[in-house]
């Protein structure tokens, strides 16, 4: 199952505001990084949560 769909289902309200702050920027703002922003919006006790969204996988990927 995608992520997009999950979160619809999981959480629509959150999805919804996702949705309106990514139309809003759509040039400069990913969907998840609006959606994250909208977690955090609506959950303000998830900060540490969209700061992990936000970095490489592997941190080996930092490195020439």
């Amino acid at each position: 199952m995608k992520t997009f769909l999950l979160r619809w289902l999981l959480d629509p309200l959150t999805s919804l505001l996702a949705l309106r702050l990514w139309s809003r920027e759509r040039s400069r703002r990913p969907y998840d990084a609006a959606w994250r922003l909208a977690r955090v919006i609506r959950h303000p006790d998830e900060l540490l949560y969209r700061v992990h969204g936000h970095r490489p996988d592997d941190p080996g990927d930092l490195l020439p």
